[in-house]
């Protein structure tokens, strides 16, 4: 358009009415692409504060982590194996891991796949979901117990951690997960098998929301102040007696709630497990233990956790024989987090060049409109003057 105005202005001199119109067009242009500018520049100062200097998470550690926090490298992990903190060399001796094998391990991402095992501190899921205990020998004396768990299991969309990836003689593919100092593996080690499910004593839970009146909790989203009844099940289909304990871990339920009605149990506050004596079951004998939870007034907006998936995912879960999960009714942020979470994943490359490119764009968009600008003002001074 304005190449033809200026190539016929000099056979029509009454385009320069045209011409004047098409400059206040780009006066207007050039203030809407003026703030453009300006607010893409911001937009990418923001980008850059977010890329460079990201921010950490608010649920960077859980206590189902290896070791609480994670550790900030692989020299940080090695030493940490040299003094056994949290018996780190206790464990890896006994899956069959060496140190050299650990100092050998390169950068990687570690991605839940149907066959990716992480080790946890305690329990969160079941041996029906082929949730695995690795008993071990403690230096200090006395047997510690970890779980290997499906990592696909432990949420409900993909998930991908960075660590370090090794090669193990014994186990083959291993990696150390950097945001909670775990040991992951493809399938379970050989020495270990998931836990028997047909032992003598069978393990049940159920759950009632008393508050709306629900007989299976998991039927509904539980609400703030919500009261919900956990009842565990021992039963004893067997033919001589058997001795059986009840003992749940609630860290996950105390997320969203508190503990009311402890039902006669015991609670550790160290690791968040309710308790009950031993009891002898007689053959064909079932015994029930009851414990209530409330909601809390107002529901945590915390976003998942960055080292265990399964904390904060707006779900009350607790293992006893079988895993059972009750819906929580979260705040709409969290429904903004299950969107961004199924964003891809960019880097910091991808970050650069992205902000590059459309910096360039806008740009040069302003600057031609600028441009032409200046050029009809002096096609127009040149027509008044009689040069054209």
């Amino acid at each position: 358009m304005f190449r033809k105005l200026v190539s016929n202005l000099p056979f029509s001199p009454a385009l320069i009415h045209d011409v004047g119109f098409y400059a206040q067009r780009l006066r207007g242009e050039e203030v809407t692409r003026r703030l453009t500018l300006l607010f893409v520049a911001l937009a990418l100062v923001m980008q850059s504060l977010a890329v460079f200097s990201s921010p950490e998470s608010a649920n960077a550690s859980s206590e189902q982590d290896i070791v609480r926090g994670g550790v900030s490298s692989l020299d940080d992990f090695l030493l940490r194996f040299d003094r056994n903190d949290d018996d780190l060399k206790d464990i890896l001796s006994t899956v069959g891991i060496t140190r050299s094998e650990v100092a050998a391990m390169k950068d990687g991402s570690i991605h839940s796949t149907n066959d990716t095992y992480i080790l946890t501190r305690y329990g969160q899921l079941s041996a029906s979901t082929n949730e695995a205990s690795l008993s071990y020998q403690r230096s200090v004396g006395g047997m510690g117990i970890r779980y290997f768990t499906l990592l696909d299991q432990m949420s409900n969309r993909p998930i991908s951690f960075d660590g370090w990836i090794g090669n193990s003689s014994a186990v083959g593919w291993f990696a150390i997960i950097k945001s909670n100092g775990s040991l992951a593996t493809h399938g379970l080690p050989a020495s270990i098998s998931p836990d028997d499910t047909s032992s003598a004593a069978i393990k049940s839970v159920s759950a009632a929301n008393l508050t709306q009146g629900f007989a299976n909790a998991a039927n509904g989203l539980a609400s703030p102040l919500d009261k919900i009844a956990y009842t565990l099940k021992v039963s004893n289909p067997g033919k001589t007696s058997t001795t059986t304990t009840f003992s749940v871990h609630l860290s996950d339920l105390l997320e969203y709630s508190s503990l009311v009605d402890a039902g006669g149990a015991t609670l550790d506050s160290e690791t968040n497990t309710l308790s009950w004596p031993q009891v002898q079951l007689a053959p064909g004998e079932s015994q029930e233990r009851t414990f209530v939870m409330q909601l809390l007034a107002q529901l945590p907006a915390t976003p998942e956790g960055n080292s265990n998936p399964a904390s904060y995912d707006c779900s009350l879960a607790i293992s006893f024989g079988a895993n059972l999960q009750v819906p929580v009714d979260c705040p709409p942020i969290k429904g903004v987090e299950s969107i961004i979470n199924q964003l891809p994943t960019t880097g910091v490359i991808a970050n650069v060049v992205f902000a590059i490119v459309l910096l360039s764009v806008v740009s040069y968009f302003y600057f031609r409109t600028r441009q032409l600008k200046n050029e009809i003002r002096i096609i127009r001074h040149d027509l008044n003057t009689g040069i054209i």
